[in-house]
């Protein structure tokens, strides 16, 4: 099994099995997910750091403005089970696309990352597609 889809495969059964925790952090309690976003951008910066890895996500509006997002995600250990890290989330400054979860409470640019998909096409998946 090459690296990359052992990664991917890895970080599928981690989050299978860190179902639980997610309830306990309660995803479901801070963000709509009943509604999902998709927003196009960079990752400006990653906090890397526990409990929740947050992603600053700069998305650029219709009149030139630049909005930044942040984006929590999957706790250090699950990333670093799956084989990832900081520099690989940074993407070398690539275009991305995310699929997110808005808070729930209606902060502004405030999110909770399901999947990041690079210009080049590859992307990591941090929540199952429903």
């Amino acid at each position: 099994m090459a690296a990359p889809l052992r990664r991917h495969a890895f970080l599928a059964l981690a989050l299978a099995a860190a179902a639980p925790g997610f309830a306990h952090h309660s995803v479901g309690g801070e963000f709509n997910v009943h509604k999902k976003l998709t927003l196009t951008g960079v990752v400006s910066s990653v906090e890397w750091a526990n409990p929740h890895i947050y992603v600053h996500f700069d998305v650029q509006g219709p009149r030139g403005s630049v909005a930044e997002w942040r984006l929590e995600t999957v706790p250090v250990a699950m990333m670093r089970k799956a084989g990832l890290t900081k520099a690989m989330l940074m993407g070398n400054a690539q275009t991305a696309t995310v699929d997110i979860y808005p808070a729930r409470d209606g902060t502004p640019h405030l999110g909770y990352m399901l999947k990041i998909t690079y210009q080049d096409g590859h992307h990591y998946q941090f929540a199952p597609d429903k």
